[in-house]
């Protein structure tokens, strides 16, 4: 009876969290053709790779790497996937996401690198920021400004993110990248659109890095979803104490074994997994607020980063 207690009171707490982030969406107005934005063609270009990078896993990190991605004139700030991770952990309150993520950068298996083109590391207004993503390291980064490292030339090509430096802080968007997650141990690959970006930049790093974009639905459901209960099932497999509150509220036929299915038709978690974000218009292109269709999830993460050596396109 108490276990049933327990996870009533479970539920009716995740039903609130969901009540809550629904009651924040606000529909989002037709908003006009994003406006292209030139490159810079000049500049020194400066080398970065990621040292940390920053999953939401509460609602107040949901909150602080939030941007406002499709640019509704409310400015309502959109972190549809922190949502989803915080009420994971909400489910299974030993459920922590954050150590694979780390372990990853810290062993070499997943880097990112940053290229940042600007006359003045401090001031300037026009500045380009582009993302790529880099080859494994055969030894754990020193990330010391030392470590020589190398694009991955068959991953997807970003297209950069063009903003302004005022006093050291970086703004600007929108541009795409490809970045690379570790959730549950599960790595995964996933295209992000809209991406805007903002960091405190000196030529020895950035730091408050948040960045923010869209996800597709047909990305988020074939990638991040299987992923996720990816992990999930990993978990209930070795962590008995997360495994009864994930497998009695996720498990809806009692197997074992968590789906994507039993996932997406939880009436606790369909909120947070329903696209938040209209940023393709009829035809497929980026066109935020066109056609009024959702057909993306926000994702908003946060990041750090220090000097690194690689060639870079431009170099």
């Amino acid at each position: 009876m108490k276990m049933k207690k327990a996870t009533l009171l479970a539920s009716a707490g995740l039903i609130l969290l969901l009540l809550s982030a629904c009651g924040a969406l606000k529909p989002t107005p037709t908003q006009p053709a994003p406006t292209a934005q030139a490159t810079p063609v000049t500049g020194v270009q400066y080398h970065f790779v990621t040292n940390k990078l920053l999953i939401p896993t509460t609602q107040a990190q949901t909150q602080e790497f939030a941007l406002n991605i499709d640019g509704d004139p409310q400015q309502h700030l959109d972190n549809k996937f922190g949502d989803l991770l915080t009420l994971l952990v909400s489910a299974a309150p030993g459920l922590d996401l954050q150590p694979t993520l780390d372990q990853a950068i810290n062993t070499g298996q997943m880097v990112t690198l940053h290229v940042v083109r600007a006359n003045d590391p401090m001031n300037d207004p026009n500045v380009s920021w582009s993302i790529f993503q880099g080859l494994k390291t055969q030894s754990s980064p020193k990330f010391d400004g030392s470590d020589q490292l190398n694009i991955d030339s068959a991953a997807s090509t970003s297209l950069p993110i063009v903003g302004s430096l005022t006093n050291g802080h970086f703004k600007g968007g929108p541009g795409s990248a490809r970045i690379r997650l570790f959730l549950l141990g599960q790595s995964v690959d996933v295209d992000m659109i809209g991406l805007l970006l903002e960091a405190d930049l000196s030529a020895q790093g950035c730091a408050n890095g948040k960045l923010g974009g869209g996800v597709t639905v047909e990305e988020f459901r074939s990638k991040v979803l299987p992923a996720l209960v990816a992990g999930l099932n990993q978990i209930t497999q070795t962590n008995k104490s997360a495994a009864t509150p994930l497998l009695q509220l996720f498990d809806s036929d009692r197997n074992g074994t968590i789906t994507v299915q039993e996932l997406e038709n939880n009436p606790m978690v369909m909120l947070a997994i329903s696209p938040d974000l209209d940023l393709l218009d009829a035809s497929g292109k980026f066109n935020p607020g066109q056609d009024g269709v959702k057909d993306s999830y926000s994702v908003g993460l946060g990041f750090t980063c220090v000097p690194a050596a690689f060639k870079a396109p431009g170099d």
